[in-house]
């Protein structure tokens, strides 16, 4: 019998978490200190961060569109290197959390592969910085699917209604900083969650 994986939406950052945040394309440096003893897997959140915070500050929404890939790719693989940075412990498995946010990434990559690559288009914000304000432009997401990533070899473990409703946050969320600080944010989830997991 399918798995159906339970995701818990009260984990998602409400609307005041994206008022006036920083956007930053490096890891938190306490937070790089606790991974320190999980070197390849901590290099992979650090790169997912990276590429995420280069996708807002493209000119051209393909290559955007190949930062978020990029971020994608590295964010999947944090799960793997667990395995080679520490091969006697119990490794934590995305199946495991209820984050729906680590959950939608892992399929976005997924998507990217076997159904169709995500598409990046130019979305302008206002920002403010000091006392001065200003409009940034950043890009979003505009063909993501809940139907596609139920078509996916592990969208059999979702719920139809859960990945819609993923997927809606996920477009509106995008609309403050752009869809790369959401992988940036479900990164840095996974790291935190990696801290506590081996109880560094």
């Amino acid at each position: 019998m399918t798995r159906i994986y339970s995701l818990d939406f009260s984990l998602l950052p409400d609307i005041s978490f994206f008022e006036s945040r920083p956007i930053r394309i490096m890891l938190p440096d306490d937070l790089e200190m606790k991974l320190a003893v999980l070197p390849q897997t901590l290099e992979r959140v650090q790169g997912a961060v990276m590429f995420a915070g280069q996708s807002t500050k493209q000119s051209e929404p393909w290559r955007s569109a190949a930062f978020l890939r990029a971020a994608l790719a590295d964010y999947c693989s944090i799960e793997e290197m667990q395995k080679i940075d520490s091969s006697t412990s119990t490794h934590l498995q995305l199946e495991d959390m209820k984050n729906p946010l680590l959950h939608l990434l892992e399929l976005m990559r997924h998507l990217n592969i076997h159904i169709k690559t995500i598409r990046a288009v130019p979305h302008s914000v206002s920002a403010t910085w000091g006392d001065q304000a200003t409009d940034l432009d950043v890009f979003v997401i505009s063909n993501l699917d809940a139907n596609d990533l139920a078509a996916l070899r592990n969208g059999k473990h979702y719920a139809l209604p859960d990945l819609q409703k993923a997927v809606i946050w996920f477009q509106e969320a995008q609309l403050h900083w752009g869809a790369g600080y959401l992988v940036r944010v479900g990164a840095e989830s996974f790291a935190h969650a990696l801290y506590a997991h081996y109880k560094l």
